[in-house]
Parts: structure tokens; sequence; C-alpha cells
């Protein structure tokens, strides 16, 4: 089962500066926040097809690992894998895999893999 985000997230001066606002911060170096962003939107579509509640969810683990930080310019795309499925005791556990792609590169920027836990 896949999710792919519906837009392209572009990596603008508008997003870095949005991202500055919340975090009261005069820097732009953002690439932890924008990869949030890409995999938030993959979250939103799992959620909207009814595969994954819209509350009562548990992240019981989480790992990222970033190839390289999100640059200004870029174009982000993403596709969020459900792995396993694994359901015992009242409660679903998924794992997640979420792939985050900038235009013109060949593998991922960014791979963030999560457990969401919760009841069936």
């Amino acid at each position: 089962m896949t999710f792919t985000t519906p837009d392209v997230i572009v990596v603008d001066g508008r997003l870095l500066a949005d991202f500055a606002e919340v975090l009261g911060s005069q820097s732009d170096d953002f690439g932890l926040p924008v990869v949030f962003r890409v995999t938030t939107e993959l979250a939103h579509q799992a959620m909207d097809s009814g595969t994954v509640p819209s509350d009562g969810i548990v992240h019981t683990s989480e790992s990222l690992h970033l190839r390289r930080e999100p640059r200004l310019g870029d174009h982000l795309s993403g596709l969020l894998t459900v792995e396993r499925i694994h359901r015992r005791g009242g409660a679903t556990q998924l794992l997640v895999r979420s792939d985050i792609v900038a235009d013109g590169d060949t593998s991922p920027i960014a791979v963030t893999t999560s457990t969401l836990t919760f009841r069936s």
C-alpha cells in the first residue's frame, strides 16, 4: 500500500520564511522542518484514505536518514509505503517508510521510518 504527495512542495523563500517566523529564527537552515512538511502531507493522504485514523495514533518508533539537506529551489515529492501490518490485542501497528525525493535526484534525499500504533 502506497501514498504519494498530491503536489510537489517547492523549497522557496516563502516556505523558509514561514519556518523562520514559527521558530523565531533568522536562519534559513530548515532541512528537517522541510522534510517534516513532506511527511505530514503523506500522513494526511493515508488518513484521508481511511487507512490510518485521524486521531488516537501513537508513534512507537521513528527514524530519519538524511542523504542531503533540502535546498532552496528543490521540488520535493514523497512516497509513503506501508511495509508491515501487525494486529494483536486490539491494536494495529503499521511500519511505514517515507521516501522524500527532489526533482533531478535519482535516490531519495531523505528516508523516514515510523511505527504507528492505534486501536483496531
